[in-house]
């Protein structure tokens, strides 16, 4: 029989900071009484290759700006070391932009020092999330809750579309610059502003983060065009969408290696549907109608801190369809457990009500 884990194994993937990464731990007390604890690490998102740093400092210095200014190209062999930022994964892959076009990264910026009334210290969060139409990203509640007040206001954040790197390079926003000139998509970085942030209102995190879903709206609309389109919603008369066993697929940012920083570059990962019963076994888990369990059991793949928000998707009809959004995993190994998503179909009354 398989062992249940404790409530110190699971984990909510929240958002990630450059000077702080939140990942929400369980404690179990002695009363019963489930309490939030924090674990903070330092994260460097550069971009660079640890084998530059075997060159002589004038020479990698001369390679690095070169790469910026798109000058040279590096040959694939130089990332295809298994601790090459490509390669660490947790059983998934990177791709390319435009696979993927309504995938969404949703950033914070948070001041924590300011001298007189400039900012002189800050850090980021990011979440993942997933264009539903042009004015509209379904992501996780939890991904604005976890950092008191700041993280709930809407002036904080910002969403990049038709993205795979976590920030753009310093050619890409010369690109971007050239697409505004020339008014060519292909070129652009999309990043807009949020409007408004609504949490679901039954949103519980001491119920083991029940309705852990929130919608957010763009303070302008977003394009239409091969980067950048939203997904489809499930219809709500399918009640057998997704079936057990059936392969779907998850992406974003989240972390590589177990306790790892958040990948650079976006990734995919296909996970089977996974048994509802047997996952509501392994989480304790109540309200399994509203919840999508995701993933293997002991095979070295699953998502990881930082996937919060991101979307699964699954074929419907012979398209995409959204099916859920992250929502937690194990914390020590969540390479060995299924991950859990919100289940979309369930809170397509709420989303309607909002969105129109």
């Amino acid at each position: 029989m398989t062992k249940l884990p404790t409530l110190k194994q699971l984990l909510i993937p929240a958002a990630h900071g450059l000077k702080r990464n939140y990942l929400q731990l369980w404690e179990s007390k002695k009363n019963g009484k489930q309490k939030p604890d924090f674990e903070r690490e330092t994260y460097s998102d550069n971009g660079s290759n640890d084998q530059l740093g075997k060159l002589p400092k004038s020479l990698a210095l001369a390679i690095h700006a070169s790469l910026c200014f798109g000058l040279i190209q590096l040959p694939s062999s130089v990332f295809s070391s298994s601790h090459g930022r490509f390669e660490r994964a947790i059983g998934g892959q990177s791709f390319e932009r435009g696979r993927w076009p309504w995938l969404a990264l949703l950033k914070a910026t948070i001041v924590t020092e300011r001298l007189w009334f400039i900012p002189i210290s800050h850090y980021h969060l990011y979440c993942g999330g997933v264009l539903i139409n042009r004015e509209w990203i379904l992501t996780a509640a939890h991904c604005f809750t976890e950092d008191g007040t700041a993280g709930l206001q809407p002036g904080n954040w910002q969403a990049r579309l038709g993205a795979v790197r976590l920030r753009p390079s310093a050619s890409q926003r010369m690109l971007d610059v050239l697409g505004r000139i020339l008014d060519d998509d292909e070129l652009r970085q999309w990043e807009i502003d949020l409007d408004t942030i609504i949490i679901h209102p039954g949103y519980n995190r001491s119920d083991l983060y029940s309705d852990d879903i929130a919608l957010v709206k763009l303070s302008r609309r977003a394009p239409q065009n091969n980067l950048v389109r939203p997904i489809r919603l499930p219809s709500a008369s399918n009640q057998g969408f997704p079936a057990v066993g059936q392969t779907c697929i998850t992406k974003g940012w989240g972390c590589t290696t177990r306790g790892g920083d958040p990948s650079y570059r976006a990734r995919e990962i296909q996970l089977p549907i996974y048994s509802p019963f047997r996952c509501s076994y392994h989480f304790r888990m109540q309200h399994s109608n509203k919840r999508l369990c995701a993933g293997y059991r002991n095979r070295g793949i699953g998502v990881c801190s930082g996937d919060s928000g991101s979307p699964l998707v699954c074929m419907s009809a012979e398209d995409y369809t959204l099916a859920g959004v992250v929502s937690f995993a194990s914390r020590n190994r969540p390479e060995s457990f299924p991950a859990v998503f919100t289940r979309v179909q369930a809170y397509l009354p709420w989303i309607y009500s909002v969105i129109y």
